[in-house]
C-alpha cells in the first residue's frame, strides 16, 4: 500500500507541476529555453533550462541576462545573453547592447525593446536535457500505453473466444476411425 500512496505523491505533483508551467507560459507569458551553446558560460552552460518573464524595458538594467530574438534572413534565432549597455539610436529609439559572458566583444547588433522575449528569472543546471527531448519521451510514453491497452484489449476478447471441449475429442477420433475402416473394409470387397 505504501508504493501505492508514492506513486499517487509522485503522479499528483507531475500533474500540478505540469499545471503550473502551462499557467505560467499561457497566462503570464514565461518562455521555458534550453540553452545550446557555450556564450553564457560560466553562469549558464549548454543543457541547462532558463526560465524568462517579460518585463517592460524600464525594468532592464545593465547586468542583466535577456532573451531576444534575431532575425537574419529568413531564420528567427532566440538568443540569451547579458546587457552591458543601453543607448539610444539616431532616431532617439532606446537599444541594448548585448554580450556573452563567454564572449570577447559586445554582440554586433542592436538589440530594440521590441525584440526582448523575456529577463531570464531562473537557471534550472541540466533540465533543459530532458526538456529538449521532452517530445520524443511523450511520444514513447504514448506508444507503450497503446500497446499495453491493445495488449490487454487482446487478452480479453480472448478470454472470451473458448477452445472446443476435450471432451468431443475421443468422439472425433472414433468416428474417424470407423470412417477408415469402413473405407479399407470396402474397398477390401471391391477386389
Amino acid at each position: 500500500m505504501k508504493r501505492l500512496d508514492w506513486l499517487s505523491l509522485l503522479s499528483y505533483v507531475l500533474v500540478l507541476f505540469l499545471v503550473v508551467v502551462l499557467v505560467l507560459h499561457f497566462v503570464f507569458g514565461f518562455q521555458y529555453v534550453v540553452i545550446l551553446t557555450d556564450s553564457m558560460k560560466p553562469h549558464i552552460n549548454p543543457g541547462d533550462l532558463v526560465v524568462t518573464r517579460p518585463v517592460p524595458p524600464s525594468e532592464l538594467h545593465v547586468g542583466d541576462v535577456i532573451l531576444y530574438k534575431l532575425e537574419v534572413g529568413n531564420a528567427t534565432y532566440r538568443i540569451v545573453h547579458r546587457i552591458v549597455a543601453i543607448r539610444t539610436d539616431d532616431a532617439g529609439r532606446l537599444y541594448f547592447v548585448t554580450k556573452g559572458d563567454n564572449r570577447r566583444y559586445p554582440d554586433p547588433w542592436r538589440v530594440y525593446p521590441e525584440q526582448v522575449i523575456g529577463k531570464v528569472i531562473l537557471v534550472v543546471p541540466k533540465l533543459g536535457l530532458i526538456w529538449y527531448y521532452t517530445p520524443l519521451i511523450i511520444l514513447l510514453i504514448f506508444l507503450f500505453i497503446i500497446g499495453s491497452l491493445a495488449y490487454e484489449l487482446a487478452l480479453i476478447l480472448l478470454e472470451d473466444y473458448s477452445l472446443p471441449s476435450k471432451a468431443k475429442k475421443p468422439e472425433l477420433l472414433i468416428l474417424r476411425r470407423k470412417k477408415v475402416k469402413f473405407y479399407h473394409h470396402k474397398k477390401r470387397k471391391e477386389t
